[in-house]
């Protein structure tokens, strides 16, 4: 039997096969080889558990060794500072690392650091913020300004922080209670007296002077500060301290009387008045008469 051979001229009506256009093409087919064989290359490395739990324990050792020397750097440097103090006052300093150290109440993340007059925190943040030694001792010469002047007192006074707690020493690295963790959440938010910050300015820096560090470094911390986090000056580490512009002037002075081998207590601080001839004093209080009279 003789079958009809069907017109391949006429177009097919269901559409059955493919168009020449969408035929696969010789280059479409290698493609997709290609990718086929890369496929079966590709392998998942096989971590067992025990060599998972090995690593875990090698991280861990390796973190503890890094908070470790951190404490130790701000350790060394805090007692440089104490000695440049003159005095024998006793203050711990610890290394805010972990959340377990404040509770999880404050990010060790954040950039600042803080006193409640016998012990400084400084957080992580803050330390990967500074940059040098010199900057690091600005810092805490700062906020043993505020312990060694007794600046705390004003902030029980005004009712501003609540009893002071004791401090465990599961404070250098353990968990902590919630007193323990609400009392670190008031010392952060406290705020004290701008002048009572001019002053930690001018003790901070008189003694990271003494202590051989690079005031000028120190100093430019605060500027960098507000210059990179400008919301430090409202709700961080710079909040209750003077204006930027005044601030830096002002530190720009002290450095640059230290480094003039002059005393800025003498030059700035209470004793400046104490030290002024008695004919400048007269001249003075002559002048604040006649602007009374008027």
């Amino acid at each position: 039997m003789i079958l009809p051979v069907a017109d391949t001229s006429a177009p097919s009506v269901l559409g059955s096969g493919p168009s020449k256009s969408m035929r696969p093409t010789g280059l479409h087919l290698a493609v997709v080889a290609v990718f086929f064989a890369l496929s079966a290359c590709v392998t998942v490395p096989q971590i067992t558990s025990e060599a998972e739990e090995k690593m875990k324990e090698e991280l861990a050792a390796e973190s503890k060794l890094w908070r470790e020397k951190q404490q130790e750097k701000i350790e060394r440097i805090a007692g440089q500072l104490l000695e440049a103090t003159g005095t024998q006052a006793v203050i711990r300093f610890v290394f805010v690392a972990t959340l377990d150290q404040t509770g999880s109440r404050i990010h060790p993340d954040i950039v600042n650091a803080w006193t409640d007059g016998s012990t400084v925190w400084v957080t992580r943040g803050m330390l990967r913020f500074l940059r040098t030694d010199d900057e690091l001792a600005a810092v805490l010469a700062h906020e043993m300004g505020h312990a060694l002047r007794e600046h705390m007192k004003y902030l029980w006074a005004q009712n501003i922080l609540g009893a002071a707690v004791t401090i465990p020493a599961s404070v250098f690295g353990g968990r902590i209670g919630g007193t323990l963790s609400d009392w670190l959440v008031q010392l952060v938010n406290a705020r004290f007296h701008r002048d009572q910050e001019r002053e930690a300015d001018l003790y901070g820096l008189i003694w990271a002077y003494r202590a051989g560090f690079d005031v000028d470094q120190g100093k430019e911390i605060f500027k960098r500060m507000a210059i990179e986090m400008p919301e430090s000056t409202s709700r961080g580490f710079l909040a209750t301290h003077p204006s930027p512009p005044e601030r830096f002037l002002a530190l720009d002075q002290i450095a640059a009387t230290l480094k003039a081998g002059q005393d800025p207590l003498i030059v700035f601080g209470p004793q400046a008045e104490e030290a002024k001839p008695k004919e400048e004093k007269k001249e003075e209080g002559a002048a604040a008469g006649d602007d009374a009279a008027r």
